[in-house]
C-alpha cells in the first residue's frame, strides 16, 4: 500500500470542520480515489480552548505544522491575507503542497504564489476558492486550447440572496441584516455587497483562462448598497431582475471586467437563482458556450472541492 498522505488544516472554522468531518466519515472512498490513505493530522487555530466538535488535534500555533515532518499538504482555510500569505509561502519552503479556498490571496498574490510552488516542485490547487462545488476551474485549466469571448455570470451567494428578498419586498438594509442572521453575509459585509469578493474570483478566472495574472484591481466594481426598492420593482415589471454579476469580455487588445448590478432575464438561469447557487457561463470559439451551475457556497460544498484538489495531489505523489 502506498505511504499515507498527511494533511493540515490551517482553520478549524465552519469549512475546516466539513473538511475534517468529510475526510473522518469517507476515509475509504477518499483513499480509493487518492490511491493512498489520507490522515488529518491537526488544525492551527485561534483560540484552542474553543469547544470544538472535531477531535483533530489543535495548536494555536500554525508552524507546528507546517515544521512537522508527518504533513505532505497544508489546507488553508484562514481567509484574508495575512498572515495566510505568509503562511502559504512558509509551507513551500518546507516542501508542503498547499491547498487553499482563500480567493483574496490567489487573486491579490498570483505570481508570488506559483513562483513559490514552482521553486518548491509542490502543487498550488485552489479549487475552493471560486465557486466552491462547481469544478470552474479545474474547467479553465481544460480550456487553454479555446480563446474566451465572454465571461459572465453570479458568483457571490450573498448577494444573489439579497436581491431575491428585495423582490419579495425587503429593503436593502433587511435584506442584509437576514443574510448575517442566515450566515451567508459576515459582521462587516463589505467584500460581498461593494464587489471585492466576486473580483478576487473574476481575477482568478481570467488569470487562468489568459494564461497570465489579471490583478483583481483592474475589475471594475459597483456597490450593491445603490439599489433601491423601486429600481427592482422596475425591472421586475419588465420581465427582469436585479442580480449582482461579474463579467469580463476578452477583447482583441484588452479584457474588460466588471462585477455589479445589473438586469437579467427573469427567466434565466441567474434570475432564477437565490441564495448560494452559483451560475457562470463561458463563451469560447473552439468549445462554444459552457454553462456551469451549482453550490457556490457552504462548508460542505466548499470541503468537496478542497478534498478533490488534496486527491489530486495525492495522486500525483510518489
Amino acid at each position: 500500500m502506498n505511504a499515507p498522505v498527511g494533511v493540515a488544516l490551517l482553520g478549524l472554522g465552519t469549512v475546516g470542520s466539513a473538511v475534517a468531518q468529510a475526510m473522518g466519515e469517507r476515509a475509504k472512498r477518499l483513499e480509493a480515489a487518492a490511491g493512498r490513505p489520507l490522515r488529518l493530522t491537526g488544525a492551527a487555530v485561534r483560540d484552542i480552548a474553543k469547544p470544538r466538535s472535531s477531535d483533530v488535534p489543535v495548536t494555536a500555533n500554525a508552524f507546528d505544522l507546517l515544521d512537522d515532518p508527518a504533513v505532505d499538504v497544508v489546507v488553508e482555510v484562514m481567509g484574508g491575507h495575512r498572515p495566510a500569505i505568509d503562511l502559504h509561502l512558509a509551507a513551500f519552503e518546507r516542501g508542503k503542497h498547499v491547498v487553499t479556498a482563500n480567493k483574496e490571496v490567489v487573486a491579490k498574490e498570483w505570481r508570488a504564489l506559483h513562483e513559490a510552488a514552482r521553486s518548491a516542485k509542490r502543487e498550488l490547487r485552489f479549487e475552493a476558492a471560486v465557486a466552491a462545488a462547481i469544478p470552474i476551474v479545474a474547467a479553465a485549466r481544460a480550456l487553454g486550447a479555446v480563446r474566451p469571448r465572454v465571461l459572465s455570470g453570479l458568483v457571490n451567494g450573498t448577494t444573489t440572496y439579497i436581491c431575491s428578498r428585495m423582490e419579495a419586498g425587503a429593503t436593502f438594509d433587511a435584506a442584509l441584516r437576514e443574510a448575517q442572521q442566515a450566515g451567508y453575509a459576515e459582521a462587516d459585509p463589505s467584500a460581498d455587497v461593494d464587489g471585492w469578493d466576486p473580483a478576487y474570483k473574476l481575477s482568478i478566472l481570467v488569470s487562468l483562462l489568459e494564461g497570465r495574472w489579471f490583478p483583481p484591481e483592474q475589475v471594475a466594481r459597483s456597490t450593491l448598497r445603490s439599489v433601491t426598492a423601486e429600481q427592482v420593482r422596475e425591472a421586475s415589471s419588465r420581465g427582469a431582475r436585479i442580480r449582482y454579476l461579474a463579467v469580463a469580455d476578452f477583447g482583441e487588445r484588452a479584457t474588460k471586467a466588471r462585477v455589479g448590478p445589473q438586469e437579467v432575464a427573469a427567466a434565466s438561469l441567474e434570475g432564477q437563482a437565490s441564495g448560494p447557487q452559483n451560475v457562470v457561463r463561458l463563451d469560447t470559439d473552439l468549445a462554444g458556450s459552457l454553462t456551469f451551475m451549482g453550490p457556490g457556497a457552504g462548508g460542505d460544498a466548499t470541503a468537496s472541492a478542497i478534498l478533490g484538489d488534496v486527491i489530486q495531489v495525492a495522486r500525483g505523489m510518489r
